[in-house]
């Protein structure tokens, strides 16, 4: 299947990148202080633009268009068994839990990175313990979605990897 539909706007591609970006590079920025601390700044801000760009009308990036029904993602992962799965025009059942968990992960590395600042939970080991699992979480988060575009784009014969660059799926 070849589509050219235009999935996703500029904006919405634009707040994806300022927040993957970040996200990826304090993968390997884990001890420098600055740099990890700054990047998961603009991941938080990029996070709150997006999400404050899902109250614009649209059919595709409003949050209308998640699939967060857990009755959806079962039937999905049926019909993906038995070959029956149809590709979907944004996210399937699946894609759309994986960004939501993501989205609250990079919330949550945020806080807990920034309350290792304050001098009230300066040194907390199980502060730093938490923002480890957190980031361990969002590894795992980050290497389901990246299988999930490339399964995507073998299952239903699309260039799915290029949606975030241009638009189209």
């Amino acid at each position: 299947m070849k589509s050219k539909n235009i999935v996703w706007d500029i904006q919405t591609r634009v707040f994806h990148w300022v927040i993957a970006l970040p996200v990826l590079l304090n993968f390997f920025l884990d001890g420098e202080e600055n740099p990890h601390k700054w990047l998961g700044y603009v991941a938080l801000i990029g996070l709150s633009l997006r999400l404050m760009w899902e109250f614009r009308p649209g059919p595709q990036k409003r949050f209308s268009a998640f699939m967060l029904n857990w009755r959806e993602v079962k039937n999905y992962i049926l019909e993906l068994i038995h070959n029956e799965a149809k590709p979907t025009l944004a996210h399937n059942p699946m894609a759309s839990w994986v960004y939501i968990f993501i989205w609250i992960i990079v919330v949550l590395l945020g806080s807990t990175g920034f309350m290792m600042g304050l001098d009230a939970f300066w040194g907390e080991d199980w502060l730093e313990e938490l923002h480890g699992t957190l980031a361990t979480i969002m590894k795992v988060l980050v290497f389901l979605h990246l299988s999930g575009i490339i399964f995507d784009s073998f299952k239903f014969k699309r260039q799915t990897w290029l949606g975030m660059i241009t638009g189209k799926k």
